[in-house]
């Protein structure tokens, strides 16, 4: 059976599995490049690092960096085992620094079946054995306590000196008035009508975690329980609240104490 097939810096990348995750070749190299350059800005590779990537989907963020990673090694997970198939297949082959894991944990979005709660994570990496590790769209599906492991997990693995880019969607008071005056003009339509607890607002009571968003205090707090430290809160254009801004989200920037 043919498979339509996207061609992308030496891979073609499936384009039905690019849809699982819910945008397709139209966007897959402008999105791309703005991830790596947001990497670059704020938490540089080098190309010895060991790296983490927690959602790698079908390689998007992983292709750029084979380009990067000449001596270290990079590890993608992701819950879904065709995207994971694919990448160990199509990647790896090419790259043996570069490997994929699929970790079957329950998410009601992507593997409402999973084995395996997101409290319950637990990375096959050894203690301080990473340098870099980054996750865009992920925390953005997940609350509190999901976020919380893998944000103690995450200060498990880093090195000293070691760095955490995650998007998220972090909103105030003001954030959300521009958010609903602007919902129809946005690409999300994102307004977090509904709250969960203090700190947590969702997008959809009906599915959860289709967008979940947090407050920049949730965050300290997070943050803090984890033992990480908190280096910056990076605006996102989602709301259309701020003039400026880095990328669609917005982003945090974790470091090793």
């Amino acid at each position: 059976m043919n498979v339509d097939t996207y061609p992308y810096m030496g891979f073609n990348v499936p384009v039905d599995l690019m849809w699982q995750t819910g945008l397709g070749p139209d966007s897959f190299a402008a999105i791309s490049a703005a991830h790596f350059a947001q990497l670059k800005k704020w938490t540089p590779i080098k190309s010895d690092h060991s790296v983490l990537e927690v959602g790698c989907g079908i390689g998007r963020d992983a292709i750029p960096l084979t380009n990067l990673l000449q001596t270290g090694r990079y590890l993608g997970i992701d819950v879904l085992k065709a995207s994971i198939e694919w990448c160990t297949t199509a990647i790896t082959a090419k790259c043996p620094n570069f490997s994929f894991l699929h970790m079957d944990v329950r998410s009601s979005l992507y593997n409402p079946a999973g084995a395996v709660e997101p409290t319950q994570v637990r990375i096959p990496l050894a203690d301080r054995s990473v340098d870099r590790i980054f996750l865009f769209s992920v925390f953005t599906h997940m609350l509190r306590p999901d976020i919380e492991n893998y944000l103690s997990e995450f200060k498990r693995l880093l090195n000293s000196g070691g760095l955490v880019y995650a998007t998220s969607f972090i909103y105030d008071d003001e954030i959300l008035v521009a958010a609903r005056r602007n919902s129809a003009s946005t690409p999300w339509s994102l307004t977090f009508a509904y709250q969960h607890e203090p700190g947590c607002r969702l997008n959809d009571q009906n599915v959860p975690l289709h967008a979940v968003a947090f407050t920049r205090e949730a965050w300290r707090e997070m943050v803090g329980r984890s033992g990480l430290m908190l280096r910056e809160f990076l605006p996102g254009k989602w709301s259309g609240y701020y003039q400026q801004y880095e990328d669609g989200q917005d982003a945090v920037v974790l470091a090793a104490c």
